[in-house]
């Protein structure tokens, strides 16, 4: 049977592209009814991806505006780079249904837990989403569970980073792993010296993570 690793000791999970399928799914349904790129769509709707500043996007993941005027925020923004927002965007990329959960990364989170580990969710999200997200990941399979709409910071930022840690009880965060499927976000752990596992599949995520863990 599998036991906890000396070295490691919390591993940290990310909400979207690794529990459930990647928002660019959506983004790119969306891009493809505006004649546009993924990449380009993404950057307009969601702000640079290794910083974090006043992009509507940004401001929305840290809890200073509402949903109901991310629409509104976005459409100067899209109509400087060339796109024709239809006025639904907002409403196509939150639509509900646009996702599926991993249930066996929920699984092995518990699975985690069982051998010893600590296990905290850390997320980009929104106060509107929340209800879903812990219909979705229950708070109770992890140690910390950190939403950036109700901390007032999120990732890349590093403030939230040492949030997690803290909560997790960590002094060197070379004792977590972080799973995130952002180049952005990775690049933000990795600065607050965070080991980081880059999710472009979660079950080769799975399977990287349980080396790293010597399983």
């Amino acid at each position: 049977m599998a036991t906890q690793s000396p070295e490691i000791s919390a591993v940290i999970f990310d909400f979207g592209g690794v529990i459930i399928t990647p928002i660019t799914r959506q983004i790119g349904m969306i891009a493809e009814g505006l004649g546009c790129s993924t990449a380009d769509l993404h950057h307009v709707m969601m702000g640079p991806q290794f910083e974090s500043g006043d992009h509507p996007w940004h401001r929305l993941e840290r809890g200073e505006i509402g949903m109901e005027v991310l629409q509104e925020l976005l459409e100067p923004i899209a109509a400087a780079a060339g796109m024709n927002f239809r006025g639904d965007e907002v409403e196509k990329i939150l639509a509900p249904g646009m996702y599926e959960v991993n249930h066996f990364v929920l699984e092995k989170i518990g699975e985690l837990r069982g051998r010893g580990y600590k296990t905290a969710l850390l997320s980009n999200s929104i106060r509107e989403f929340r209800p879903k997200l812990e219909e979705d990941v229950p708070p109770r399979l992890f140690d910390a569970y950190i939403d950036s709409s109700h901390v007032g910071m999120r990732k890349p930022e590093p403030e939230i980073f040492h949030r997690t840690l803290r909560e997790l009880a960590l002094d060197d965060p070379s004792h977590a792993i972080f799973l995130d499927d952002f180049a952005g976000n990775l690049a933000g752990a990795q600065a607050v010296g965070l080991r980081t596992i880059h999710v472009k599949n979660p079950h080769d995520a799975l399977e990287e993570l349980e080396v790293l863990l010597g399983g």
